[in-house]
């Protein structure tokens, strides 16, 4: 082995020691590693000196041939010349390529053939190129505005495509700098071109601070001297933020007019409403405010809301009401049928704000008998019976107090109270009406006719219809198509738990006025209105001359410091310059007489009106002056209480007119009513003494002392 080993050792020294005495070929100078970008100009070295072989360029290994054109490459070549320097042959043959492309990022070496007089291959060091390309362009996607939502965290995308290396990806915020958190890149590099493309996420949270601010996507590489960069203003949307007020700065009252109005701010502005009560819709109402006219005590404690609806979500604002409201009695019975020596409540239950209170009285008298919503009464006798008053007063308020009436029926056997006789118009649709005063109401009612009940489903031609009273019902039998076979008696009969009754109702034709009368009667009383208005004209005169004799009186009066006899003698002796005749001479005695008759057909500005502390004590509205029907439901009544408390028509001591419709007058309340009940005898005679401006009624003395003057 070692024998072997020597001669080829031997050899390769000869070689060595030729090459330096003879100059044999040699590489002077090879490439170097190198970076270029797209369209740039890329110089590989290689200097051979003494030359005896072909010298050619590898890529990645790959032959690249040995004419200086390269003829396959057409954007490389060799490049060089030749010279000579102490008798050696220096040549070079250096790679350039030109309009750098990304298919020239590889391997290249430089190497020369051996020959016979040289027989080394003479080989550079492997050199890499890489070709650097910037990306294509930076875009985030969505367009030049993102929106975003606010408090929800949203992803931005960045992309930078083609870029070699991969380029770096950076996003600012404007105002705050670099963003560092939150961000990751997905690089896709594409084996053939080497390229790759980068995907850029970053996630905000937006705020409101960050409305209009701009976000922006940076790119760089080796590649670009300034990065790429582009960039997204922000839209932060968010649902409607609103808030509800109304137009009432007082305590809400029933009856006010309020406007709900709802604003407030959202984005996008494109903001449907929706009003709600108690958490229903309100049909039709589609602004931004709502209107109650009148708002009533059923809004009391109501929620009203005002919903504000964009495409990012909804919001609500809403107010619970407060009301204030008069006092209003609620599933009171009026009505209580009750038997002697037995025990019975009372229960008068109002509602209100504040809260009423109650009181419980006797109609007449003010002493209250309770002062919570019962009335327990033990033991009922007849003295018991008729009228009570609840009260409910709301003080706070300001509020009137309110009255309701409840009355105590006495339980008995029915009464039909009808008239009986009863007309109808043949040929039309006739009734007959059986009214029953029944406490309780009555079990059974039944019609007869013709000693047989009525079949009111098989006769076809007849029916009834009932309505409740508060001391029994009025049942009416309708006939249709009344016939003379349908006139004459029907029997009426009725049943309750304390016994029964019956009455025969006799139904005649109607009575037709002859048209003579009828005219007369409309001539009649054409002429007594014509009449009144003739009086109503002469009584206003005479008042007025009157008025100015009596300013004549009183000025003279004080002229000439005379007594009221001297001054009355004097305006009687005027009276007597003006007249030329008796007649007109007796004008201020006739005007006592017809002045008592005036004040009540043709009444002026001044009424009859006393007891002004009942307005006080008990206000209770009544303008007729006619003092108050007790209830217009009641049939007929008991004589046992007062001796009128259940007649057409009783007088109420404790009703009055309102302090403030009297314009300063002194105010009474008397009945003259012509519905006055026949048991009622204390009618209070009218008092004129205390209203000045009251014309006294004319009585002979007055008239006979005018006269004889």
């Amino acid at each position: 082995m070692a024998r072997c080993i020597s001669p080829l050792v031997h050899s390769l020294v000869l070689v060595i020691l030729c090459q330096q005495v003879f100059g044999g070929q040699d590489l002077v100078e090879g490439p170097e590693s190198v970076k270029s970008t797209i369209g740039g100009r890329i110089l590989l070295k290689c200097i051979v000196k003494n030359r005896s072989g072909i010298v050619q360029w590898t890529q990645n290994g790959f032959g690249m041939g040995n004419d200086r054109d390269l003829p396959p490459y057409p954007r490389y070549r060799m490049v060089g010349e030749r010279t000579e320097v102490n008798n050696d042959v220096i040549e070079e043959f250096s790679l350039e390529i030109t309009d750098v492309q990304l298919e020239d990022d590889g391997k290249y070496n430089c190497q020369v053939t051996p020959t016979d007089d040289d027989p080394r291959v003479l080989l550079s060091d492997e050199v890499t190129v890489t070709v650097i390309a910037p990306p294509n362009q930076v875009l985030i996607d969505g367009g030049d505005i993102k929106s975003l939502v606010l408090g929800v965290p949203t992803n931005i995308t960045c992309r930078a495509d083609g870029g070699k290396p991969a380029p770096e990806m950076l996003w600012y915020k404007e105002g705050t700098g670099r963003i560092t958190n939150n961000t990751y890149t997905i690089a896709t590099t594409n084996e053939s071109t080497k390229v790759t493309d980068v995907i850029s996420i970053v996630t905000l949270k937006a705020t409101n601070a960050d409305h209009e601010k701009r976000i922006e996507c940076r790119a760089k590489n080796e590649a670009l001297r300034e990065p790429l960069s582009t960039y997204v203003t922000l839209n932060v949307q968010y649902k409607p933020r609103i808030n509800m007020s109304h137009n009432i700065s007082r305590p809400m009252r029933e009856n006010d007019y309020v406007r709900f109005s709802c604003d407030g701010d959202a984005n996008p502005r494109e903001v449907h409403w929706r009003w709600l009560r108690n958490g229903h819709t309100i049909g039709g109402q589609t602004r931004s405010y709502l209107d109650i006219a009148q708002i009533s005590s059923d809004y009391h404690q109501n929620t009203i809301t005002c919903e504000a609806t964009n495409i990012i979500g909804s919001t609500v604002a809403e107010i619970t009401l407060d009301i204030l409201y008069e006092p209003k009695f609620i599933g009171v019975n009026q009505y209580i049928p009750v038997d002697l020596n037995k025990s019975v409540t009372l229960t008068c239950n109002a509602t209100g704000n504040p809260q009423p209170q109650i009181r419980w009285r006797r109609s007449d008298s003010q002493a209250p008998l309770s002062e919570t919503t019962t009335l327990t009464l033990s033991r009922i006798g007849k003295e018991d019976l008729g009228m009570y008053i609840c009260e409910a007063s709301a003080l706070y308020g300001a509020f009137t107090t309110k009255k309701l009436d409840v009355y105590l029926l006495l339980k008995g056997p029915p009464e039909i109270k009808s008239k009986l006789k009863q007309f109808a118009e043949p040929d039309l649709d006739g009734k007959v009406s059986c009214l029953v005063r029944s406490v309780p109401y009555p079990d059974q009612i039944l019609w007869i006719r013709n000693k047989k009940i009525i079949d009111y489903a098989q006769s076809g031609r007849y029916s009834i219809t009932q309505t409740q009273m508060a001391d029994g019902v009025e049942n009416i039998l309708h006939i249709s198509h009344l016939t003379p076979s349908d006139f004459g008696e029907y029997i009426c009969t009725v049943f309750n738990g304390y016994g029964n009754d019956t009455k025969t109702i006799v139904l005649a034709e109607t009575e037709s006025l002859h048209l003579s009368y009828i005219i007369g009667a409309v001539c009649g009383g054409v002429a007594v209105l014509l009449f009144i208005a003739g009086a109503c004209i002469l009584y206003h005169r005479f008042k007025s001359s009157d008025n100015g004799e009596n300013k004549d009186i009183i000025k003279e009066g004080v002229e000439t410091d005379k007594s009221y006899a001297e001054t009355d003698s004097h305006t009687e002796f005027k009276k007597r310059e003006k007249s030329d005749s008796p007649s007109d001479f007796t004008k201020s005695t006739l005007m006592d007489e017809w002045r008592q008759n005036l004040n009540y057909h043709c009444p002026t500005e001044f009424d009859e009106i006393n007891n002004i502390n009942n307005v006080y004590n008990d206000p209770r509205l009544n303008t007729s002056g006619y003092g108050t029907l007790k209830s217009d439901n009641i049939i007929n009544g008991y004589e046992n209480h007062n001796g009128h408390l259940f007649s057409d028509y009783t007088h109420r001591s404790d009703e009055s007119f309102p302090v403030e419709n009297m314009n300063g007058y002194n105010t009474t309340n008397y009945g003259t009513s012509t519905f006055r009940s026949g048991s009622r005898t204390d009618f209070m005679k009218p008092d004129y003494s205390g209203d000045p401006y009251r014309l006294p009624p004319a009585n002979l003395s007055t008239t006979q002392l005018a006269t004889n003057v």
